[in-house]
């Protein structure tokens, strides 16, 4: 049963390291690029590094299959995983944008940015506040707090990037945002709690 174990994790491993490597050629390094000064292009468009994320990510996926799988989720990891995802959000949210200002108080927003080719942004911005989500559920924050606390934190997040000039104030970043952190409590709660965690 164990070699059954090891044979299957070896091969997800090696899926995910095709699928991430395909991915990644695909669509990462140009978004990442744009997030990033360009002087940093040749880096990240280097083959050490990309061996590195390739590796990197496709094991960390791994291990969170893994963790699924058996139902046993690692304390530890998680904590890892929350301030590893922090240190990310804070360049993302602060650092990539500097002399940018403006502001858009469209709610529908984010459907025209879909309609527009702009899908990836809109769903990135989902898609990266779902683990905020997951560390408020986590800590077993009540949904209401978690709510107003969120749409307090996301306001006063396009706040300071408009006042000093990092990014732009957007309604439906708000709201994308919010969803993404929804799903990331609900997620969390309904599957990951009914488990273990140690």
């Amino acid at each position: 049963m164990e070699k059954k174990i090891v044979l299957l994790f070896s091969v997800i491993f090696s899926l995910l390291v095709v699928t991430n490597l395909w991915f990644y050629v695909r669509f990462v390094f140009d978004r990442v690029s744009t997030y990033i000064p360009i002087e940093y292009n040749n880096i990240i468009g280097s083959d050490i590094f990309v061996i590195f994320y390739v590796l990197f990510l496709s094991l960390y996926m791994t291990i969170f299959i893994k963790q699924m799988y058996t139902k046993q989720y690692s304390k530890v990891f998680f904590v890892i995983s929350a301030i590893f995802y922090i240190v990310i959000m804070l360049y993302l949210l602060f650092f990539k944008s500097i002399g940018v200002q403006g502001f858009s108080f469209n709610p529908f927003g984010f459907i025209l940015d879909i309609f527009n080719g702009q899908s990836f942004e809109v769903f990135a911005n989902i898609l990266f506040f779902i683990p905020l989500g997951m560390i408020y559920s986590f800590y077993k924050m009540n949904p209401k707090k978690v709510a107003i606390f969120s749409l307090i934190i996301l306001i006063l997040i396009e706040t300071i990037q408009y006042v000093f000039k990092l990014g732009f104030f957007d309604i439906s970043d708000i709201e994308t945002n919010l969803m993404g952190i929804c799903i990331g409590y609900i997620l969390f709660k309904y599957v990951f709690f009914k488990h273990r965690i140690k």
